[in-house]
C-alpha cells in the first residue's frame, strides 16, 4: 500500500512535468524550427551553388567537361517524442520509486538533386547572351567595364578575344567606366511601334477585335488602301553617350558612332571590322555563357607540377589580362582564409573573401548563368535523392 500511495502522490507532479517539457517542445518546433531550418538551407544552398561554379570554372581550366546540379526540392521531416521511465524496488525494507521524463528529437532532410543536360541546357550554354540580358546587368552592376570585358565579343568591330590579350577593347572598357563614374553613359529600352500584320480588310476589324487587340496592348492603324495594319510595340535597347566632354567624344570616335548624336540603338551583329563611315548604331556580339566560363578560366592559377606535365589547358599566346578582373588562387592545402574554395586533382582552388575584383566579375558569372539556364531543361533527367540523418 505503501509504494502504490507513493506512486499515485508523485504521478500529479509527473504528469504536470511531461505537460511542461511538452509545451516548451511545441514552442521550439513549429514556427521557431521554420526560422532557424529555412535561414540555415539557404545559406547551404548558396554555399554549394557558388562551389558548384567555381569548380566548372577550374574545370575548364582543365578541359574537363562542366557538370551542374540543381536542388530541385529540399524536405525536411522533423519529429519529437516525450516520455516518461520509473524504477521501483525496496531499499532496506523501504519501497522507493524514481520517474524521469524523457524528450527524443528526430531531422530527417531529404534532398533531391537534378542534373542539368539535353538540348535545352547546351542551347543555353551556347547562345549569345541576349542584348535585352546585357542592358538589364548593366542596371545591376556598378563596374560597367567589367561587364564588357567579360560579356561581349566585338563593339562596333573592336574584338575582345578570350584566347588572347585585347589591348584596344581593355582601353574602351576603361573609358566606358570613366564615363560611368561622371553619369555620362547609360543604356536603357525605348518603346517603338512595330507593324505586326499585313493589311486587314476593314470589315474584318470589329470592335471586340479592337477590345482583343488593347488587351495585348496592341491597336489597329488604318493604312493607305482603307484596311487597317495591327501595331504592337517593341523595347528597343540603346546606348546614350553625353558628347559635351571629351571623354564622350573620344569615345564616340573610338566605336565610330556619329558624333553628333547622343543615343544609338544597340544590334546584335557579327560584323568583325569596324563601320567604314560613322555610324548611328551600336553593333553588338555577345559572349555565350560557355564563352563567359572559358574567358575566366584564364585567371585559374595552376599548380606547378601540373603546368610541367601539361595536365591544364596550354596557354597559345600571352592570353587575355585578367590580373584586375579575376583571379582563382591555388593551394596545396585547404585556405585558412575565409571564402570560396573547392578541392579539385588534390589541390585546393579557391577565391579569398579579401579579393573583392574576383568575387565581384564571379557574382556577375553567377547572374549570367541564373539568366542563361532554362528552367524546365532538366526535366526528365535522372534524379538523386540523398536522405540525411
Amino acid at each position: 500500500m505503501l509504494h502504490d500511495c507513493l506512486s499515485v502522490r508523485r504521478l500529479p507532479g509527473v504528469i504536470l512535468l511531461v505537460a511542461g517539457l511538452l509545451s516548451v517542445s511545441c514552442a521550439q518546433f513549429g514556427p521557431r524550427k521554420l526560422q532557424s531550418s529555412h535561414l540555415n538551407y539557404n545559406k547551404a544552398v548558396q554555399k554549394a551553388q557558388m562551389e558548384e561554379d567555381l569548380l566548372n570554372v577550374v574545370r575548364l581550366r582543365y578541359l574537363d567537361m562542366p557538370v551542374s546540379l540543381s536542388v530541385s526540392s529540399i524536405s525536411a521531416q522533423t519529429s519529437f517524442s516525450v516520455g516518461t521511465g520509473g524504477e521501483f524496488g525496496l531499499v532496506e525494507g523501504e519501497s522507493s520509486a524514481n520517474i524521469s521524463p524523457g524528450i527524443g528529437y528526430t531531422d530527417r532532410p531529404t534532398i533531391t538533386f537534378t542534373p542539368y543536360h539535353g538540348k535545352d541546357f547546351l542551347d543555353s550554354l551556347a547562345e549569345p547572351i541576349p542584348l535585352e540580358t546585357l542592358v538589364h546587368l548593366v542596371a545591376s552592376q556598378s563596374a560597367l567595364d567589367v561587364l564588357l570585358r567579360v560579356t561581349v565579343a566585338n563593339l562596333n568591330g573592336i574584338q575582345n578575344r578570350f584566347d588572347s590579350a585585347s589591348p584596344d577593347f581593355a582601353r574602351l572598357a576603361a573609358n566606358f567606366r570613366a564615363l560611368e563614374i561622371q553619369n555620362d553613359v547609360g543604356t536603357g529600352f525605348v518603346d517603338r511601334a512595330v507593324t505586326l500584320s499585313e493589311p486587314i480588310p476593314a470589315a474584318s476589324v470589329d470592335a471586340d477585335s479592337v477590345l482583343a487587340a488593347a488587351r495585348d496592348n496592341r491597336r489597329f492603324q488604318p493604312d493607305d488602301d482603307g484596311g487597317y495594319r495591327l501595331i504592337g510595340t517593341e523595347s528597343v535597347p540603346f546606348l546614350w553617350v553625353d558628347p559635351s566632354n571629351a571623354a564622350g567624344r573620344e569615345l564616340l570616335d573610338e566605336l565610330r558612332l556619329t558624333k553628333d548624336a547622343t543615343s544609338f540603338e544597340m544590334k546584335n551583329a557579327n560584323q568583325i571590322e569596324p563601320p567604314a563611315e560613322p555610324s548611328d548604331s551600336l553593333a553588338v556580339r555577345t559572349r555565350s555563357l560557355l564563352e563567359v566560363v572559358v574567358y575566366l578560366s584564364h585567371g585559374v592559377d595552376v599548380p606547378e607540377a601540373h603546368d610541367r606535365a601539361g595536365i591544364a589547358r596550354p596557354e597559345a599566346g600571352p592570353g587575355p589580362d585578367l590580373s584586375e578582373l579575376f583571379r582563382v588562387r591555388v593551394s596545396a592545402r585547404r585556405p585558412e582564409e575565409p571564402g570560396i574554395a573547392v578541392e579539385y586533382r588534390d589541390h585546393w582552388f579557391f577565391i579569398p573573401d579579401s579579393d573583392h575584383a574576383s568575387k565581384r566579375t564571379f557574382a556577375l558569372m553567377q547572374a549570367i548563368f541564373l539568366s542563361q539556364i532554362v528552367e524546365d531543361s532538366a526535366q526528365g533527367a535522372p534524379v538523386l535523392t540523398l536522405p540525411l540523418n
